[in-house]
């Protein structure tokens, strides 16, 4: 009888949550593709005007293992993507694409310290790099131009954070891309973002110079290791493998933009600690190298979401959202740039 109810329980439970995330099934048409190499790769179109002929926009979210989408605790969907797909949908073809062997929606384990995790599934480790990335961005280019109907005047590669890293390498592998927008992305190797951080931390006051020396000494031979072992997944360093860690840092962002001569939007955030400090060199070695195929826009209060914060009369703080604005600035640049 316990048996029974249990079952029906877990029955339940998982008809609730598939009907859950129809909601956002719904709304995305899921497309695969099965390459020898990299696997099966799942991108997703948003159905708003999906008939029509229109340019196409292909988001690249950043880090994490994390589904695109996850129920709320307080009900609807949380996502990572820096993008109003709904309103910019009337005039592109919007793509995301799905990580390896990682759904389109699923829940999050929310850990006892709060945490949000999702498990690792089987073969992400060994498929997950800037390789993948990259070589499955340029197929889905390729297989959306076949599947949908596409204004080709315009493709757009558009990444966020780790996606920022991502966006270029694409455009070097498909020459029928037509604009990259990098945001929040460093443009120098991403082990340096760590090294950056302790020597921010120490003229801050926040830890002693010795201290911040130890942590640098200590990154220094976590990043040895990593270089020692670049192909494996199963040795970890911030709870990613050596192979995703050397796959994104042989070579810096940097050296992939410069090889582009398509127009290139870079933008960043002045309160961005995760980046900005690494983003400002892009415009120096563009004018450097005497290109002017680079766009660097920064917004000065944002933070790495494009939140700025601020402190009312009463000390609480105070978030003002800018994506609107960001998004805004982004399509209006597109169109200049045709």
């Amino acid at each position: 009888m316990k048996n029974t109810f249990f079952l029906i329980l877990v029955l339940t439970l998982s008809i609730n949550t598939y009907g859950q995330h129809e909601r956002v099934t719904n709304n995305w048409k899921t497309i695969s593709i099965k390459d020898s190499k990299l696997g099966e790769i799942n991108y997703h179109v948003f159905r708003n005007k999906i008939d029509e002929r229109k340019p196409l926009l292909i988001y690249l979210q950043g880090s994490t293992n994390f589904p695109l989408f996850w129920p709320h605790p307080r009900g609807g969907y949380s996502n990572s993507i820096t993008l109003n797909w709904n309103s910019i949908s009337d005039d592109y073809h919007i793509i995301l694409i799905s990580k390896p062997h990682t759904p389109l929606v699923d829940s999050l384990e929310i850990t006892p310290s709060g945490r949000k995790q999702y498990p690792v599934q089987d073969g992400y480790s060994e498929k997950y790099s800037l390789d993948w990335r990259a070589n499955s961005g340029n197929l889905v280019i390729n297989h959306a131009l076949e599947e949908l109907s596409v204004d080709s005047s315009q493709i757009v590669i558009w990444g966020h954070s780790e996606g920022s890293q991502v966006a270029p390498a694409v455009a070097l592998k498909n020459k029928k891309v037509t604009h990259v927008i990098a945001m929040m992305g460093n443009s120098l190797n991403h082990l340096y973002d760590f090294i950056l951080m302790e020597r921010l931390s120490a003229l801050n006051g926040e830890k002693s110079n010795d201290e911040a020396q130890a942590n640098i000494d200590s990154l220094y031979i976590e990043f040895e290791k990593i270089y020692k072992d670049p192909k494996s997944t199963t040795k970890e360093w911030f709870g990613e493998t050596y192979y995703k860690w050397s796959s994104f840092t042989l070579n810096a962002p940097i050296e992939n933009m410069l090889k582009l001569d398509i127009p290139i939007l870079y933008v960043a955030g002045g309160n961005d600690r995760h980046s900005i400090l690494n983003m400002d060199y892009a415009k120096l070695e563009f004018l450097r190298k005497g290109k002017d195929n680079l766009t660097y826009k920064v917004f000065p209060n944002c933070d790495h979401f494009f939140m700025e914060t601020k402190i009312d009369k009463s000390g609480k703080k105070k978030w003002i959202d800018h994506l609107d604005e960001v998004n805004e600035f982004t399509l209006d640049w597109i169109i200049k740039k045709l």
